[in-house]
């Protein structure tokens, strides 16, 4: 009997949390919709003798699709003083042509669109950081392995007052038609990297130490050399290629990329507090940033 009482109890208390969690109540939005507000994003690579910057006008949170294209905007992007006038190309997406390899370490950057429905936005002036110089990126064969484990990453640490520096490693797929590296066909790895270094940093913009990329200020590391064990976390094999990318970056794109890792490590939480994405626009949202990168391929030393 008692046994039967502690079934029954049992199937009383599923009962009543199934009731709890099926009802769901839909409150009615009573507040005034925001009106949009102009999106800008422009990420300056100096290797690039093209700069795109994408202006669209931002959504209101209960409302779902693709953001508007804002196609009739002036936009100048601004570069050592020079105004550099940008052309409308499709879908809201502008570009200028600045020649190649002529942005250097320190020149200052910047960009501003005007539009009849939003007026003027601006950024401030960015100063692009000095490309990073890799020393060796090599990985370990070990008799008997046939997957990569982990590699030895060693870079200068060019700017250590004011740099920031995102890691990434990806591999290119042959085009079987062609039997050549397809370059728009590239397949990032997920990495991480346990270097304690890596965590010493402010705390209302952490690191990132694993994940798609790495992500950490140069002020962690005393000295000009950084070398850091990056480990695989998936099967790599020795006879594909793989190149890793180390960019100093601005720290504007240092506080996006921080941002978003938050925001979408936090989604599905409903018991954190929203995050709000970095943005650097004046007058709208959006990311202004300044990448300067090197990329070498990850060699067999052993």
């Amino acid at each position: 009997m008692e046994r039967n009482n502690r079934i029954y109890f049992k199937l009383l208390i599923v009962s009543l949390l199934f009731g709890i969690t099926s009802c769901v109540k839909e409150v009615d939005f009573t507040g005034e919709e925001t009106a949009p507000l102009p999106v800008l994003n422009c990420v300056v690579d100096a290797d690039e003798d093209i700069v795109y910057a994408d202006l669209t006008k931002s959504l209101f949170f209960l409302r779902y699709g693709k953001f508007a294209p804002i196609k009739n905007a002036e936009i100048t992007f601004t570069w050592k003083d020079t105004e550099l006038p940008m052309q409308h190309e499709k879908d809201g997406v502008y570009a200028t042509i600045v020649p190649i390899y002529t942005i250097g370490a320190g020149d200052g950057i910047s960009i501003a669109a005007t539009m009849p429905e939003f007026g003027t936005i601006t950024t401030e002036t960015l100063k692009m950081p000095a490309k990073p110089l890799i020393c060796n990126a090599c990985y370990k064969w070990t008799d008997g392995d046939v997957n990569i484990k982990s590699f030895t990453l060693k870079f200068l640490n060019n700017d250590p007052s004011n740099t920031y520096y995102k890691i990434s490693v990806y591999s290119n797929f042959y085009n079987d038609s062609t039997n050549d590296l397809d370059w728009n066909n590239v397949g990032y790895e997920r990495i991480s990297c346990n270097d304690s270094r890596l965590m010493l940093s402010n705390s209302d913009f952490p690191t990132i130490n694993e994940g798609k990329y790495l992500l950490f200020p140069a002020r962690n590391f005393s000295g000009d050399t950084c070398i850091l064990t990056i480990e695989f976390e998936g099967i790599i094999y020795t006879d594909n290629l793989y190149y890793v990318e180390v960019a100093s970056i601005s720290e504007s794109l240092y506080k996006y990329f921080s941002t978003l890792n938050n925001y979408y490590n936090t989604q599905n939480n409903p018991f954190t507090e929203p995050v709000q994405v970095f943005t650097n626009i004046r007058g709208g949202l959006g990311i202004f940033g300044a990448k300067n990168k090197k990329v070498q391929p990850i060699d067999n030393f052993w």
